[in-house]
């Protein structure tokens, strides 16, 4: 069990500071015991500063029967409406009220289908029970809809001292041969992030201070160029795994950034196919994630991508060559405008052929680009052009872009 699931509060007054905060936690808590609505709470504020912990600490203290969404739980209007509205109606199965937490909001609503935000606002009417919801940003624009609905309550980062007096009780309760200097600058490099204070003196247990280093200073908006020399740069599975949690960098984006890198970076070809395999094993699993909608997935592929490939490593490293920007993203920045167009063009010949979007790029456009240039040099491009208006309903520039659909490659 890790430490932050071992140290996790179990009451309001277990959480670190934020004294406001719990006190408003503690009268909402009582609200909802009564017989009315109550107003919804947003709990917001930057990451490992307790959000969910206090969640889970309202509920087991109150008696509230937690029903928790989270990143692999919801992502469509259906989901809502088949396992959520039911039970807003009804008693808790072991207790009269519930607790309906939908955690990590703002970085799933990218995810939600276009019924999702009535489906919230529906639920949010006729609940019987308290809701929550947390996010990062309060102001993201994807959780707009929301903000009239619900009451803000926002929590603040942990001051350094605070934090060191958790890590120094925690090291002493575990046993934990750490020097105090260390304990100091985790405090330091946290930035207020609990959570992750106590997941950096895990992994600093036993080690010396040259390791903190590959720590970095904790922020929800690292660089690319600093997950790529945790990634890179170090042979510790953990430093190289927990560099993932403490950027909002895209995987995707991450994944591009290492492939086009690891040639550079490696320079024993048993490295490069190791650390290429690996970041193929990532990749199928953040497939599966996408057409499955098990999200759970990209743990996986996030875990490959950062520690398989810095385990690839035989410490044969270029420490002089500079990270090359992604060619692929490059591309896909320069022909997005081609793309946009010819993604249009396939939703107008989906509807012709009874195929998806996905399937007629895939696999009618490549024939069509063949006929058309065919055709194209056998009765001039007048004559093709016409006759797909006709045919297809097409119109000139969507015959070119067909015909030169290369230029578009997916």
């Amino acid at each position: 069990m890790s430490l932050c699931d071992k140290y996790a509060p179990t009451t309001i007054n277990g959480i670190l500071g934020n004294e406001s905060v719990k006190s408003r936690l503690v009268s909402f808590a009582a609200e909802a015991q009564g017989k009315g609505r109550v107003r919804p709470i947003m709990l917001c504020g930057p990451s490992g500063v307790g959000k969910t912990a206090a969640a889970h600490a309202l509920a087991c203290s109150n008696g509230f029967e937690l029903i928790e969404l989270n990143a692999s739980d919801y992502r469509d209007a259906a989901t809502i409406a088949k396992k959520i509205m039911p039970l807003s109606s009804t008693r808790g199965l072991f207790s009269a009220k519930c607790l309906i937490l939908f955690d990590e909001i703002d970085e799933l609503s990218s995810k939600f289908d276009s019924g999702c935000e009535g489906a919230i606002t529906r639920l949010i009417k006729e609940s019987r029970h308290p809701i929550m919801f947390i996010v990062n940003d309060y102001w993201n624009r994807k959780v707009s809809f929301l903000r009239d609905a619900v009451e803000k309550v926002e929590f603040k980062r942990m001051g350094t001292n605070d934090t060191l007096a958790l890590l120094e009780r925690v090291a002493a309760r575990e046993g934990i041969k750490t020097d105090k200097d260390i304990l100091v600058e985790i405090a330091k490099r946290s930035n207020g992030d609990v959570r992750g204070a106590l997941n950096d003196l895990e992994m600093m247990a036993g080690q010396g201070p040259e390791l903190l280093e590959f720590l970095g200073m904790r922020s929800r908006k690292a660089e690319i160029f600093k997950v790529l020399d945790s990634i890179f740069l170090s042979s510790s599975f953990d430093v190289a795994r927990n560099v993932m949690s403490s950027t909002d960098v895209d995987l995707d984006m991450i994944q591009n950034w290492v492939a086009q890198n690891i040639p550079n970076k490696y320079l024993s070809k048993m490295s490069i196919y190791e650390a290429f395999d690996s970041l193929a094993k990532a990749s199928m699993f953040s497939e599966n994630a996408s057409r499955r909608s098990y999200y759970g997935y990209l743990r996986y592929s996030s875990v490959l991508t950062s520690s398989g490939v810095a385990l690839s490593s035989n410490g044969n490293v270029s420490m002089l060559t500079q990270y090359t920007f992604p060619v692929r993203i490059r591309q896909l920045s320069r022909t997005k405008k081609g793309r946009q167009s010819m993604n249009l063009t396939a939703l107008k010949l989906g509807a012709m052929v009874h195929a998806s979007r996905k399937t007629v790029i895939s696999e009618h456009i490549p024939l069509l680009t063949l006929m058309i240039n065919m055709a194209i040099g056998q009765h001039g491009e007048d004559a093709v052009v016409d006759f797909m208006a006709m045919r297809y309903g097409l119109e000139e520039d969507e015959v070119d872009a067909i015909a030169s659909y290369s230029k578009y490659g997916q």
